[in-house]
């Protein structure tokens, strides 16, 4: 099957993804529902069978009754043309084969998990009704986190019921299967209890218990050979868990377990202290089981026999007459001797009767065989085989069904897979056993379908896009060419280059090409670092874009210049953006605290007055007016930067107390100094509380 081809017109193949002797599995997408599904494909050599494709139907409805977590979902079970599949869900993973094969052995609580996860799949099909018949590791799905799948319920028991000389059907499945089914015996319940254990035992051990040059081999030794130990290759297995396994694969199917929850049951309990080193299970011995030896009984033995009784007869005979002399034994014997004779004679007679009227009944036994079944054969049409000209030219087929008696009838139809004039089916199909003088329809193709190709001028790119490919155009085909548009919205179809509207085309095989608006061509922006806020506004305006300013301090951009914008410069933009620019508002202001300082200036005298020198007594040297003294105070705060410039001035001509008041910013130190005349008084440091 082709990639990209659409299965009645819903999946779409994408790859192959695994196969076998049965069937080859696809992934695929359901355009439906819009998930990943998983198709399986039975192979075309079973597709002619009609006992097998009814058992294949009725089995694979059967599996879509099932509705477990650890069992595939199956989804859907259909037929297009010759073409038998299932669509179940698809699992990303690995199979457990391949889980053996890389990380085998598997660790005992991790087997037994899985195992248990298996069991409870296994029961819920016999709970339906439902025998497996092919459990093996390649049907047993692991995804990555490890949950437990299993499939192929469906093809596995249609497949089971076929004729064992199909050695292809059995191949894959010979090293899992039960002593009944390698006897060609009927499956049952039991012989999916086998498989598991077989399936347990793989997982422990990394390897098979039984080997052999031909699958006839393998089966022999299923017939005939005890179950290997598994400690004997995985000595740290515990002895409970190997008798699950032994217990699992006893030969007569009424020593393993009763149903695959008793053998859940025991994994549940396998590792438990009372259950690890429980004694080794051995199948039990019945009386009467062992092979007897029958002698042979021949027609001398027979001989024996009778003439033992006319012996014993005889001797009575003699026993009875012994007493009455010789004459009357005599008598006795003549009389014994006649009756002889014409026994023998009355059964030759009778012989003769039996004879002929056997020869009369024979004779009209076979004028009634005549009349009922030769002489019609010989009137009414012969059964014909139905040839399979699959691929020929018409004429061809046409000649070939009509050399075996029957009529043609030509039908005409495209086809994906047969070119033109070819024969792409017949009806009824290949293989099928009809009468001479039936019709037989012969489908010839017409080659791909063609179908007119739309106007899609004015839709989206991408929905069309997606709309072609559901239609069977290949996607590498589809090609855009993108052109500016003022008009025309991004994405949107301008014009069909080809093909044009109405042109039939094969949609697998044609080549599309739309040319598609890339909407307004883009605007590049120019660097507005240095502008004021209006002229960076109007200069957007006039490019047809936006301005969202956004303030923002700044010590090193005056208040009302423009800081930097986002975009960046040179940025491609379209028409009616939006351009984040921020506006310096000036540095960031903190905190400012005010702190007042209070202090006495003393007045003083240079010398004290002397009164001898006619200077005057105290009094009036308090009545005369004193010279006045200067007191700078220097400050550096909040409003005062310069700590150089005198803040504030006072003249004393007597002690004053001062007060000042100095502003701090926080992160930053005030400072204030006190001096008289060019005397320092007091210096200090504020910091910011």
């Amino acid at each position: 099957m082709l990639n990209g081809h659409l299965l009645n017109e819903r999946y779409r193949i994408k790859e192959k993804i695994g196969g076998g002797g049965m069937a080859d599995v696809y992934l695929a997408k359901d355009i439906i529902l819009d998930r990943q599904v998983a198709i399986k494909v039975l192979r075309l050599e079973y597709a002619n069978d009609e006992e097998f494709i009814a058992r294949f139907d009725r089995e694979a409805q059967s599996a879509t009754s099932l509705s477990h977590p650890n069992v595939v979902t199956i989804y859907d079970v259909g037929e297009e043309e010759q073409i038998l599949y299932m669509v179940m869900e698809y699992v990303d993973g690995m199979t457990l084969k391949e889980f053996i094969q890389r990380y085998g052995p598997i660790d005992v609580p991790e087997a037994i998990e899985i195992m248990k996860q298996m069991t409870a799949a296994i029961a819920h099909a016999h709970e339906n009704g439902i025998v497996h018949r092919d459990i093996k590791p390649q049907n047993i799905l692991i995804d990555t986190y490890g949950h437990i799948k299993v499939t192929d319920f469906g093809i596995a028991v249609a497949l089971s019921a076929t004729s064992l000389t199909q050695t292809n059907s059995i191949l894959g499945s010979v090293h899992y299967l039960s002593p009944e089914q390698a006897r060609g015996g009927m499956a049952t319940k039991k012989s999916d209890i086998y498989s598991l254990g077989i399936v347990l035992f793989e997982m422990l051990t990394g390897r098979l218990p039984f080997q052999g040059q031909s699958p006839v081999s393998i089966a022999l030794k299923h017939l005939q050979s005890d179950t290997p130990s598994v400690r004997r290759f995985s000595p740290d297995v515990p002895q409970s868990v190997e008798n699950i396994v032994l217990k699992a694969t006893a030969k007569d199917p009424f020593h393993r377990f009763n149903t695959v929850y008793e053998m859940e049951e025991s994994l549940e309990v396998a590792l438990s202290p009372e259950k690890i080193d429980e004694p080794k299970y051995f199948p039990p011995t019945e009386v009467g089981e062992e092979t007897k030896a029958i002698p042979i009984i021949t027609e001398s033995q027979l001989e024996n026999i009778h003439q033992d009784t006319i012996i014993h007869q005889a001797n009575a005979e003699t026993k009875k007459v012994g007493s009455n002399g010789q004459t009357q034994k005599d008598s006795v014997n003549k009389k014994k001797k006649k009756d002889k004779k014409d026994k023998k004679k009355k059964k030759k007679k009778k012989n003769k009767k039996l004879l002929i009227t056997s020869i009369v009944l024979l004779v009209l036994l076979s004028l009634t065989l005549v009349l009922v079944f030769v002489v019609p054969a010989l009137t009414k049409p012969k059964d014909v085989t139905i040839p399979d000209v699959i691929g020929y030219e018409y004429s061809e087929a046409k000649d070939e069904l009509e050399s075996i008696g029957l009529k043609v009838e030509r039908e005409d139809i495209p086809s994906e897979e047969m070119e033109e004039g070819k024969v792409v089916k017949t009806d009824p199909k290949p293989e099928r056993t009809v009468k001479e003088g039936q019709t037989v329809t012969v489908y010839i193709s017409t080659g791909k379908e063609k179908i007119p190709f739309d106007d899609y001028v004015g839709r989206q790119f991408d929905e069309i896009k997606r709309l072609l490919i559901e239609k069977g155009y290949d996607e590498d085909n589809i090609v855009a060419y993108e052109e500016f548009s003022s008009e025309k919205p991004a994405g949107e179809i301008l014009r069909q280059v080809q093909p044009v509207e109405g042109e039939e085309v094969i949609p697998a095989e044609a080549k599309v090409i739309f040319e598609v608006s890339k909407g307004k061509e883009p605007i590049e922006l120019d660097n507005l670092y240095g502008m004021t806020q209006d002229e960076a506004k109007k200069h957007l305006e006039s490019l047809g874009l936006k301005m969202h300013p956004i303030k923002e301090n700044s010590d090193t951009v005056p208040e009302g210049m423009v800081i930097r914008q986002d975009p960046s410069a040179n940025t491609e933009m379209n028409e009616g953006d939006i351009i984040d620019v921020y506006i310096s508002i000036g540095p960031e202001k903190l905190p400012v605290n005010q702190y007042t300082f209070e202090f006495d200036v003393n007045y003083t005298l240079d010398d004290e007055p002397d009164p001898d020198n006619g200077e005057g007594s105290e009094d009036e040297q308090e009545n005369k007016e004193l010279p006045p003294q200067i007191v700078n105070i220097y400050i550096q705060d909040y409003d005062n930067k310069d700590f150089s410039i005198v803040a504030e001035q006072y003249k004393i001509t007597k002690d004053e107390t001062i007060t000042i008041t100095l502003k701090i910013e926080q992160g930053s130190e005030g400072r204030y100094k006190v001096m008289r005349d060019d005397e320092i008084l007091i210096d200090k440091t504020i910091p910011f509380e």
